[in-house]
């Protein structure tokens, strides 16, 4: 008769575990609080989670209730808004390098240009 395999329990040494280390004591979170929303409100709370880009609501509401100033991520627009912005820095930084090569005022009406279309940005940003 063929010998059994060992099962996993026997493979393990003393006081050892399979899967995820469990968390240092101070770090778990044990302490759980329930609350009632009604359609109105979820509808918001769900749409301030997807806003701010957090990962679920239960983290939105720990960050909410211990630390009230939560800065949103960007929304699509402004996410256009500050590429544009970093493309036109670094065109700005190459006019530049070229003012300083050929003289300012070679360059005077690019940088011009330029200088308003960051300050139309920036006011977009602004906003």
């Amino acid at each position: 008769m063929k010998p059994k395999s060992p099962t996993r329990k026997s493979n393990l040494k003393a006081g050892h575990r399979n899967g995820r280390p469990a968390l240092p004591e101070e770090e778990r979170q044990s302490y759980v609080r329930h609350t009632r929303y009604n359609e109105a409100e979820n509808t918001l709370l769900l749409a301030n989670v997807k806003r701010t880009g957090m990962k679920n609501v239960s983290e939105y509401i720990r960050s909410v209730t211990l630390n009230p100033h939560i800065v949103p991520r960007l929304d699509e627009s402004e996410m256009r808004i500050a590429r544009n912005l970093s493309g036109m820095s670094n065109n700005f930084n190459q006019l530049l390098r070229l003012c300083h090569q050929r003289g300012l005022d070679a360059m005077a009406r690019d940088v011009q240009y330029y200088l308003n279309r960051f300050r139309e940005l920036f006011a977009k940003l602004s906003s």
